[in-house]
């Protein structure tokens, strides 16, 4: 007799596409309905990889764009049916909020599940009372990291109750098996017309959190022949001026790249560097890593923190010096360079899709 799977509801905000990738994963374990509040958000058009599913169902409460203020009351027709296990996986938007109180006045058991979260001892009182109770009262708490862990705790999660799973945007099939020959990274600098002896690769948005400004200011006092290529948005006026002021020929805006062309600028790259002011996660950390990169980040980076063994990689945030010294470090040691991209290829094969579905599957008994 074939055995029958239990039902999981998941609920949250929005669709990525390794959110995709996982819930058609974790759907081979169970009987699995997601439901996300809306499609994108206004000017996102990603493809969200949600045209071939089969192994889960997969519920847009809107097919346009999200609204943060709008409270969607299509979420209690789900709510109402029977499942095993809900799993609450945003609380910051009001439909999610509608959701979690549904869920605590009727007392219905449910889980949360949490990418991280940076505490704020700033907030008033009355902030953090309503923290405490939104993030209190779960059967358990699905962490991605001990900052996570002291978040949900700091915020009254039972800490006897927080659960933890490696957290990625990677299938198994998009980690390197093994570094790449210094022949073979020349090949990929020729095909994107990299000229530089030593490539240093940053991605993201021009906005300040991600620190741009502190990687350029510390470019500044590299040599020339080391190239900076910022991958992933359109610069401002501000990067585009902090380039002509410091001279930065070496340093290039790359633009919006689809996932093939970014695999090809972290292949051909000696570093990878986030010099971010604070990131919950920073799931780009887990991609640079996927491709055999040494990596530096800021110590309010959580996936540098958490991933990272080498802890001379980690600088203090908007600490120019040292960033500039961290990388120097790097790129001026070939054998440490190769020790590092072996080091963090061997951890991050722990941070796949896979073994995240896994974590979910032994976390909640499927």
């Amino acid at each position: 007799m074939e055995q029958q799977h239990k039902r999981v509801l998941i609920v949250t905000n929005l669709p990525t596409p390794y959110k995709i990738d996982f819930y058609k994963e974790l759907g081979r374990h169970c009987d699995l309905t997601v439901v996300i509040e809306a499609r994108r958000l206004a000017a996102q058009k990603f493809n969200w990889n949600d045209d071939n599913i089969k192994t889960f169902r997969l519920v847009y409460l809107d097919e346009g764009f999200l609204n943060e203020r709008r409270v969607n009351f299509k979420i209690l027709r789900y709510l109402k049916r029977s499942y095993d296990h809900i799993i609450i996986a945003a609380y910051y938007m009001p439909t999610e909020l509608l959701a979690l109180l549904y869920l605590k006045v009727l007392r219905i058991p449910y889980w949360f599940e949490s990418d991280g979260g940076m505490i704020n001892r700033g907030e008033t009182e009355l902030h953090r009372r309503f923290k405490n109770f939104l993030v209190s009262g779960a059967r358990g708490y699905i962490s991605p990291s001990a900052g996570s862990d002291e978040y949900l705790s700091y915020y009254k999660a039972d800490p006897f109750r927080i659960y933890r799973y490696p957290f990625t945007s990677l299938l198994s099939s998009d980690i390197l098996l093994s570094p790449l020959t210094m022949a073979d990274k020349s090949r990929l600098r020729m095909q994107l017309g990299i000229k530089e002896a030593k490539v240093v690769v940053a991605v993201g948005q021009f906005i300040p959190r991600k620190g741009f400004d502190i990687l350029m200011k510390a470019a500044a006092g590299m040599d020339k022949s080391i190239g900076f290529y910022i991958v992933g948005g359109v610069p401002t006026e501000e990067y585009l001026q902090m380039q002509r002021t410091f001279s930065l020929s070496n340093v290039h805006f790359e633009g919006f790249k689809n996932k093939a062309e970014l695999a090809d600028y972290f292949k051909a790259a000696d570093l990878f560097v986030l010099p971010t002011r604070e990131d919950i996660w920073g799931l780009v950390i887990n991609e640079a890593m996927a491709h055999a990169l040494p990596v530096v980040t800021t110590k309010k980076c959580v996936a540098g923190v958490e991933l990272l063994q080498d802890k001379h990689c980690l600088v203090e945030v908007e600490d120019v010096d040292g960033l500039r010294v961290a990388m120097e470090r790097i790129l001026d040691d070939n054998g440490l360079a190769q020790r590092l991209a072996v080091e963090n290829l061997k951890k991050i094969r722990a941070y796949t899709i896979e073994r995240m579905a896994e974590a979910h599957v032994k976390i909640l008994g499927l």
